[in-house]
């Protein structure tokens, strides 16, 4: 079964529904699988879980735009692996074209803190940020002078909903980073699963669904600590220390040559 097929065996549910649940505060739990696993995964919990359809979408392209400081501070503190950390984008949904300044918190106890704002309807990821959103973001974002990147990103997202519990899975494929207009950097056939809970469940579905698999290729499958904005300034700009994204970094080269 492909994937287009895969992603109708779940009920749908609206963007009205699931903005009523926004999980601003959650737990991540991160993974990367083969593209090849998903029908597979959305086979085995098509009972448990509704898909987020938008317009008769039910797989929604996003864009982001990342925001650092001139010293790239958010970057360093993601690769040397701090406690606390921040991270700041511009996201633009494909569903309906609205974009947000987005910041995260990562607390010493490892939950997820968002903070988000929605910019004006034809602002979109190039449009440099307003007084009101430089003040939002300062106050939010806890280093210095943030200034708006040329690195972006770009991926196709399906979201699933429990049906049981404040839990939302994430699966973003077709990732690709940009800087400029030129360099432009991919991970292949790579996919990034991310479950969101407001409290972790080993017991969750989908959890025991990606147990089915065999993790021939660690990282495969196995939770991870992955940022896209690392991992596509490192992929964009080889001499960075990848410091504790190194054995990740070495695999993700590797294996994108090879999962075509």
């Amino acid at each position: 079964m492909n994937l287009k097929k895969a992603l109708t065996l779940l009920d749908p549910i609206s963007l009205a529904e699931i903005e009523g649940a926004t999980l601003m505060s959650r737990l991540d739990q991160k993974y990367l699988i083969r593209r090849s696993w998903a029908p597979q995964l959305l086979e085995a919990v098509k009972g448990d879980y509704r898909i987020l359809e938008v317009d008769g979408a039910r797989q929604t392209e996003y864009r982001n735009r990342f925001i650092d400081t001139p010293n790239k501070t958010s970057l360093y503190a993601h690769i040397r692996g701090r406690n606390i950390r921040f991270k700041a984008r511009i996201r633009q949904y494909g569903s309906n074209l609205r974009s947000f300044l987005e910041i995260k918190k990562k607390t010493v106890h490892g939950r997820t803190i968002k903070a988000r704002v929605e910019r004006d309807a034809t602002a979109g990821i190039e449009t440099e940020l307003t007084p009101n959103e430089s003040n939002f973001l300062n106050r939010h974002y806890k280093y210095g002078d943030p200034k708006l990147l040329e690195v972006t990103c770009h991926f196709n997202r399906f979201t699933l909903v429990s049906n049981n519990q404040a839990e939302r899975i994430t699966i973003d494929s077709d990732i690709f980073f940009r800087s400029g207009s030129e360099e432009e950097e991919g991970l292949g056939d790579l996919c990034i699963l991310e479950i969101k809970q407001e409290q972790i469940n080993r017991n969750s579905p989908f959890l025991r669904a990606l147990g089915q698999f065999k993790f021939e290729h660690t990282p495969l499958g196995r939770r991870t600590s992955m940022s896209k904005y690392v991992v596509g300034m490192l992929l964009l700009n080889p001499n960075l220390p990848p410091r504790t994204y190194r054995s990740i970094m070495k695999r993700v080269r590797r294996m994108r040559e090879n999962l075509h």
